[in-house]
């Protein structure tokens, strides 16, 4: 016989504490991001003179351009806190 589904028991969590958990997700990969690649500059600094300044330009810019989603990923981050602190003001 299968099981009967219709009585279910499920919670649901609030928007406000989802809001929270993905705003501090989100914060938490922004600053891994932004060790990470600041880290690989550092590295590719420091080893520049063993690449070619194509190898070397070319690597810089995909390294700021994962900071700059790095700091985005922070600003959304950073909003989502504020609008599920917001929420629970009013």
């Amino acid at each position: 016989m299968p099981p009967d589904v219709t009585h279910r028991e499920t919670s649901v969590a609030s928007p406000v504490r989802v809001h929270r958990t993905r705003g501090v997700v989100l914060l938490v990969l922004s600053v891994f991001q932004l060790w990470l690649w600041a880290t690989r500059i550092v590295n590719l600094l420091g080893d520049a003179g063993s690449f070619s300044s194509a190898f070397v330009a070319v690597h810089l810019g995909l390294y700021v351009t994962s900071i700059g989603a790095g700091v985005l990923l922070g600003v959304i981050g950073v909003r989502m806190l504020l609008e599920a602190s917001r929420a629970v003001r009013r």
